[in-house]
Parts: structure tokens; C-alpha cells; sequence
């Protein structure tokens, strides 16, 4: 395949869809042009300016970081058409009309390059017809690119192909799409809808059906279809708040008006509730008022029956409860159709009426059974996809209870189920050897393009058995392997990957283990999150229970006093408080330990890289940061958070801080550099992406961003290939950093103050900062002295064991145990 770079890309139209791809594609550090109709007064770009400043106040942010705004070219179909021919893709992202749609081709056509790629981002209208308004020599380039909102979040891209599309162009889409994108791209054949809002909206037909049927209502459906059936904490109803009525609408409309001879075309109507709102402008979450409506901080529901909103109070059945919390999906499929209650009944019944459509469907809109369960759940957040559930539950069962319901005129249609699914061998359609594809009656492999190489340990689906290579040890806690090559790899084990004891003892191990045995040692895991941080509410949780027999603060407190430098860090405080059952020099090895980690992984002999994806909070952020390399995706959220328990960071976080900021002062004044380092620390911010997280300086500018998630351990490696390229050798221990001493103190105390007296901060929020601010200006010393590593450890310690012996602090973590949120106290 001849070379094809993706430089610029434009995408046409401003609107909901069009802004926000704008905005992932300079997320992606891709040259972007986004053009809109010119104004009719003032700047001609004025209606793209107003949606770059709408981009803004976007939550959750479709861009990733406020300043990458700047990065978007406004453009206008009046003045800048001739830019087009700089394009080498072209996304048009209008309304979903037709009409509309065809006359913008033929406005735009002349100005598209030869090579250029021309793309529609539809959700559901043909392909081919579009293609038809395209002008002929350019229509293999033509294709359907259909990215899922939000297009930052949603990891799905549908791509279709109309007749007659280069093959070629295709896979090199495919492969922008999939590695500098970071999306998920799964082909599609030009059907109405195409494959997840063909069966997404399928799914909630249905639901919405049966809850008709077994009288339920909308806020009882949700409680019953959400992460009980690991499906998105929206569940169904809420969903469609969050869609929009009227978008959900135009794509009912879209399936009614092209699938005529469907078998449940009776079904794609829209009920008298949903048009009654529609009509009374209730289009959900972005009228602030649809099936649903928070009054105050009540969430309020629409009652049927009196088209009134009442509280929201569903409770799920005891006996149904049970059977949901069942993880073995055979028996809890079994449960629900043996179960008489309303709520199992209605459950089963809507499994049934979905895997009964997806069975019929599969031939007519996928390829094969894998792209049909992929793009469910990476359009519509599902964790398994419906062929998944239904082969984990036994193939021959359930399709033995559908066709038993389809013979007594229970489900929604009575068209039998198709020939591939009842055969007798049938007991899968994934397997080891690909996923089945009834158009060709085989088991189809994976994509053999060049960029899934990237992909180390690609998404899986149900039946495909994953090694991940082989061990070199392994404990409760940690599990160190490699894939036949000389990189060790480092796994945690823990719930949430949460740093304890334990886990200290596996890091330090596998330090030893690689500068031993290895080239280099990543820390990756195989599920996000990289790191929620400390053991800390899962440990304390038997603390608490035995504190009053132990007296546990009251040793604490001792301590404080009696030891100057008692060792106290902040990523492993589980096991701190653990230790802290038994004797006090327990507290200052477990917490000693984990400063000793960090260390360690910061001066290893061999280069040390952490994958980060998700959170890396609290000890997973100082993990992070004393590595080597970052190697971070996007969507990963970093920071240094234990000021939310009433404490610091001391296994490392501000001391590396500190040292991060002396570096950038160059010589120079350090009180401005360190300002925005104590401000990330003090007030517990956490970056919302990875982009922020270099903007605040939790990864350094030779840390690299990665798009696609499944391509981290890939790039993580190769990372460690590049240093040692280079004859890598460890940093030397810094034994003069200059600090910024009492005077910085002072004024961050003075800014301090000002927050406190205005009635922005507690009193204990002061004292936090304070202990803070000393920590990062090293101590009571004159402004520019110059200490080492081991000074501000130490004040890292002495300042965390004095804020643990507070009443306010110990009463921070109690209600962080008991109602999961931080008290501001």
C-alpha cells in the first residue's frame, strides 16, 4: 500500500457533532479546519466562533485541555473554500438531511483534492445514495465515518463503504482512525442505522415495550437495566435524556421509514408519552427536562398515569436483586425466566426479544458476530456485547427457550429463528479461531492490518483465550512477567490496583528482578486503572471497627510526639493503619517502605516506565512520576489527592514536586514555578486528562500521550527500546536543590489567610496548606538553600504523622470510609 499521511482535515459543519470531532482531531495533535455557513452580520466566521466558545462550557470537556481551542481554524464556505485542497481528509458532519447533505457535496466537490479522502459523518442514512450527489471520479473516495457523541469518549467509529470505495483508501482511514484517533473502528455495511444504533435502539424499543407491558415505570426499568446488566449507570430511560428525545426520534423515524419489511416494523413507533414531550420542548438533559428532572438536588421522574413528575424512589425486588448480583450468566438468564415477579418476567423477556433480533439481523449489518458485539459495547458502553451474553449462557439453552417462546406467542415477532443458529454443532459464534459470519458460514480472524500489530493485548471478546505471558513471580499482590522478550512487565492484583503492603514488597522485588534479569521493567495492568492510590478506605474499614479496643489514634498521636521523623507515606496508607494496630515501629517500616519504592524506581539501573491509563491517584500518581517515562493515554486522570483525607503526599509526591519545580527555575526565582505545584497539591486537583496533566506537571515533556488504550503497552516498551538505545543510565541523586525557603512560606500562608477569612477555606484546610507549603519550600530555611532528597523526605513524613494525629484529619478519613466523599471540616 503506497504511503498516505492524514495532514489536515477538515470537517464541515459546526454543529453538536462537527465542534466536538474538530476537537478530538486537535487532541490528537491533527491540523484541523472547521468550516461553517458565513454569518449574515459581522465576521464571516462568527458562527464557528460561537461554537468554538460553546466547546468551552461543554462537561465533560470534548477537548483536552481549554487552550487546544486555539488549535481549530475557523473557516466559512464563502471565503476559504480553496483550503479544501489542502485537505487530505474531509469530514462533513451537517444535519441529517439528505438533501442538504447532497447540495453541500456538490458546492464543495470542486475544491477536493484527487487523493483527498471525502467522508459523511451520518448515523444512519445510506452511504451509496450519498454517494450518488458526489461527483463520479471522486466517489472512491467516498465513504461513511460515523463517530459516536461524545466522539472524545466514545471509543467506536463505525466505517462504511459505499459500492464503489477504494479498498486500499479504507484501510488507510482505518488505520488513522485506530492509532492516531485512538478509536475503536469496526466496518459496517450500508444499512439504515448501521449496526449500534440499529440494535442499541432496538435494545430500548424493546425495553421501553415490555416496561409498557409489566407496568413498570421509567425510574424502575432504569434501577432494573443498569450495572446489574453491566450496562452504563444511565441505564435506559436516562439515556435517552441524555441523547435527546428528539435525536432518539429522527432515529426511530429513520428505522420506520427504511425497514419496511423488517419483522418488527410494528415496533418502531414512539409512544403518546414520548410525543407529548417532545412537543412540551422535554428533550431530556439539554432542556433540563425529559423523562426526568432534577428539582433542587431531587431527581424527579415522569409518571405515566398522571404525566406528572414525581420523586424518584424505585426499589428492585429482594428475589430479583439476588438473582442480578448472579454473575454466571446461565443462571441468571435461568433465574429471570423461572422467576414469576413483574421485574424478572419483564428482564427476560426483553433478553429474549433482543438476542432473538440480533440473530436475524447479523447477516444484514455486520460482518461478523465480533464487529456486532464491538460496536454494542463500544457505542453503547455495554460490557458484553448481546452474542456475548447469550453464548455465556449456554447457545443451545437460550435458543431453545426463544424459539419455545416464538412457538407460544410471546416475543415481539413471530419470525422463526435463522437456520445457522439452531444447527447441532452450534454452541458459539467466538471462538479461538474468529467470530462467525452466517453470509460465509466461517469463523472470521481479526483484522490483519499492519496497525492492530499495535495492539499487544487487543480488546477481547468472549472465547478468545488470553495469555499474558509468562511468569517470573508472582504473590497476592503483584504478578511480574514478560512476553518472550527482555522487558519485565509489572502487574498489580489488588481491587482498584490500590498500593498496599504488599504491593511495596512486589515493586521492590521486581526492581531487583529487572536490573537482575531485564533491559527494562514497565508497570502496566491489564484492566484499567492504572492506580486509585492507597489501600487506605478498603484497610481502615477494619480499623475502624476495633479502634476504640486498640485506642489506635491514640498510639498515633503518641507517636507524633515522640518520634521527630516518623515515616509516614502517602500513597500506602492502608497499610499504615494496619500496622498501626499492632506497634508503632510496624507504621515507620511500612511507611519508610514506600518512600524507599519510589526511590527505587526513580534510580533503577534499567529504565523504569509507567502505562498509565485511567487514575493514577495519590501513590499510583507518585509511582508514576519517580518512573523513568510516562507513557500515558489520554483519558488518564492524575494527581496527588490525599489533602482529601486530611494529609499530604509522602511517598515521594512532593518532594519530586519540589525538585520538578527548583529544575524549571533554572537558577532563578523558584516561588513562581512552585505556586503551581502547590496549588495542584493543596487543593487536591486532579488533571482531567492527560494533556492537563502536563500542563500542571504531573508528566514531564519527554512523557508521551496515546490515543488508543490498547496501544499503551506497545508504546511503553518501545519507550524503554529508545532509552536504552541510548546507553541508558540513571539520573545522578541530586544532593543540592535549591528550595524556596521561609519567605515562600510566608506568603503562600498570606494567600492562605486571605482564602480562610473570606470563608473559602476551613481552618484545617489552612493547616493542611501550611504543612504543605514547609514541605515544598523545604522547611524553616533561608530562600535558595540548598538541601537534598532526604530533607524534604523527612518533611514530607514529619508533616504527614503531625496532620494524622489530628482529630479533624482522623475525622476526614471516618467519613471518606462511610459515605465515600471528602468532609471539609
Amino acid at each position: 500500500m503506497k504511503q498516505f499521511n492524514i495532514r489536515k482535515v477538515a470537517v464541515l459543519g459546526a454543529g453538536v457533532m462537527g465542534a466536538q470531532i474538530a476537537a478530538h482531531l486537535v487532541n490528537a495533535n491533527v491540523e484541523t479546519l472547521l468550516f461553517e455557513l458565513p454569518a449574515k452580520e459581522g465576521d464571516l466566521n462568527g458562527n464557528v466562533n460561537k461554537a468554538l466558545d460553546g466547546l468551552k462550557k461543554l462537561d465533560p470537556a470534548p477537548i483536552s485541555s481549554p487552550s487546544r481551542v486555539t488549535y481549530i481554524q475557523a473557516a466559512n464556505y464563502e471565503q476559504h473554500l480553496e483550503k479544501l485542497r489542502e485537505c487530505d481528509l474531509i469530514i462533513e458532519a451537517i444535519a441529517e438531511r439528505m438533501d442538504w447533505k447532497s447540495d453541500l457535496y456538490r458546492k464543495v466537490a470542486p475544491f477536493v483534492n484527487a487523493n483527498a479522502i471525502f467522508a459523511t459523518n451520518t448515523s444512519g442514512l445510506s452511504i451509496n445514495k450519498l454517494a450518488e450527489a458526489f461527483p463520479e471520479q471522486l466517489r472512491h473516495r467516498f465513504c461513511g465515518i460515523h463517530f459516536f457523541n461524545p466522539p472524545r469518549y466514545m471509543h467506536l467509529v463505525e466505517l462504511i463503504p459505499c459500492k464503489g470505495t477504494e479498498a486500499d483508501m479504507l484501510d488507510q482511514l482505518e488505520t488513522f482512525l485506530v492509532s492516531t484517533v485512538g478509536k475503536g473502528v469496526v466496518r459496517a455495511k450500508d444499512t439504515p442505522n448501521f449496526i449500534a444504533n440499529r440494535i442499541g435502539v432496538f435494545s430500548m424499543l424493546a425495553t421501553k415495550h415490555h416496561a409498557a407491558a409489566f407496568n413498570l415505570g421509567f425510574d424502575m426499568v432504569d434501577a432494573l437495566t443498569g450495572r446489574y446488566l453491566g450496562r452504563p449507570k444511565s441505564a435506559t430511560f436516562r439515556t435517552l435524556d441524555v441523547v435527546g428525545l428528539d435525536v432518539f426520534a429522527h432515529v426511530v423515524n429513520t428505522m420506520r421509514e427504511n425497514l419496511t419489511e423488517d419483522p418488527w416494523h410494528k415496533h418502531f413507533e414512539l409512544p403518546e408519552w414520548f410525543k407529548y414531550l417532545v412537543d412540551q420542548g422535554a428533550l431530556g438533559q439539554k432542556t433540563k427536562k425529559g423523562i426526568y428532572q432534577k428539582i433542587g438536588k431531587e431527581i424527579h421522574v415522569l409518571d405515566l398515569h398522571t404525566k406528572q413528575y414525581r420523586l424518584s424512589d424505585a426499589k428492585v425486588d429482594d428475589g430479583v436483586k439476588e438473582i442480578l448480583r448472579e454473575r454466571d450468566w446461565a443462571k441468571k438468564l435461568a433465574a429471570l425466566r423461572a422467576n414469576p415477579h413483574p421485574q424478572a418476567q419483564f428482564l427476560w423477556a426483553t433478553f429474549r426479544d433482543v438476542f432473538h433480533y440480533c440473530a436475524l439481523q447479523l447477516e444484514n449489518i455486520a460482518n461478523n458476530a465480533r464487529d456486532f458485539d464491538f460496536a454494542v459495547r463500544w457505542g453503547f458502553g455495554w460490557d458484553s456485547g448481546p452474542f456475548e451474553i447469550w453464548q455465556a449462557a449456554g447457545w443451545q439453552q437460550v435458543a431453545g427457550w426463544i424459539a419455545a417462546d416464538i412457538a407460544a406467542g410471546k416475543s415481539m415477532s413471530n419470525a422463526l429463528l435463522p437456520a445457522w443458529v439452531t444447527e447441532p454443532d452450534r454452541i458459539a459464534v467466538h471462538s479461538m479461531q474468529g467470530s462467525y459470519s452466517p453470509a460465509s458460514k466461517t469463523y472470521q480472524p481479526r483484522s490483519a492490518l499492519p496497525v492492530y500489530r499495535r495492539q499487544i493485548y487487543p480488546d477481547s471478546v468472549l472465547g478468545e483465550m488470553r495469555h499474558y505471558g509468562e511468569t517470573v513471580f508472582e504473590t497476592d499482590a503483584v504478578r511480574l512477567w514478560h512476553a518472550g522478550d527482555d522487558i519485565a512487565i509489572l502487574s498489580f492484583k489488588t481491587k482498584m490496583h490500590a498500593v498496599n503492603n504488599e504491593v511495596l514488597d512486589g515493586v521492590l522485588r521486581a526492581v531487583d528482578e529487572a536490573e537482575a534479569n531485564f533491559s527494562a521493567l514497565v508497570l502496566w495492568q491489564t484492566e484499567t486503572p492504572f492506580s486509585a492510590g492507597a489501600h487506605l478506605l478498603q484497610l481502615m474499614q477494619g480499623v475502624q471497627e476495633s479502634k476504640e479496643d486498640v485506642g489506635m489514634f491514640g498510639k498515633l498521636k503518641q507517636a507524633a510526639t515522640r518520634v521527630k521523623y516518623t515515616a509516614a507515606g502517602g500513597g500506602g496508607m492502608g497499610d499504615l493503619f494496619n500496622a498501626a494496630t499492632g506497634n508503632v515501629p510496624k507504621v515507620e517500616e511500612v511507611v519508610a517502605k514506600f518512600q524507599r519504592v519510589s526511590q527505587r524506581l526513580k534510580y533503577a539501573q534499567v529504565p523504569t516506565i509507567a502505562a498509565v491509563d485511567g487514575l493514577a491517584l495519590g501513590g499510583g500518581c507518585e509511582f508514576a512520576i519517580h518512573c523513568a517515562r510516562t507513557v500515558a493515554t489520554l483519558e488518564s486522570y492524575i494527581g496527588l489527592v490525599e489533602v482529601g483525607v486530611g494529609l499530604l503526599p509522602a511517598g515521594g509526591g512532593c518532594k519530586e514536586m519540589a525538585q520538578r519545580a527548583a529544575a524549571e527555575a533554572r537558577g532563578g526565582d523558584i516561588f513562581p514555578v512552585l505556586r503551581r505545584y502547590f496549588q495542584s497539591i493543596a487543593m487536591g486537583e486532579v488533571a482531567k486528562s492527560a494533556e492537563m496533566a502536563r500542563e500542571m506537571g504531573y508528566l514531564r515533556p519527554s512523557d508521551r500521550i496515546v490515543l488508543n488504550r490498547f496501544e499503551l503497552l506497545h508504546i511503553a516498551k518501545e519507550e524503554a527500546k529508545a532509552l536504552n538505545a541510548t546507553a541508558y543510565r540513571p539520573p545522578l541523586h541530586q544532593r543540592l536543590i535549591p528550595v524556596a525557603g521561609r519567605t515562600s512560606i510566608a506568603t503562600f500562608k498570606a494567600s492562605m489567610i486571605n482564602m480562610l477569612e473570606g470563608g473559602f477555606i476551613s481552618e484545617h484546610d489552612y493547616n493542611i496548606g501550611c504543612r504543605v507549603a514547609e514541605t515544598m519550600c523545604g522547611g524553616d530555611v533561608e530562600a535558595g538553600s540548598l538541601v537534598d532528597e532526604d530533607w524534604l523526605l523527612d518533611l514530607e513524613r514529619k508533616n504527614f504523622m503531625e496532620l494524622l494525629a489530628t482529630d479533624k484529619t482522623q475525622a476526614r478519613i471516618e467519613h471518606m470510609l462511610k459515605n465515600g466523599k471528602p468532609l471539609r471540616n
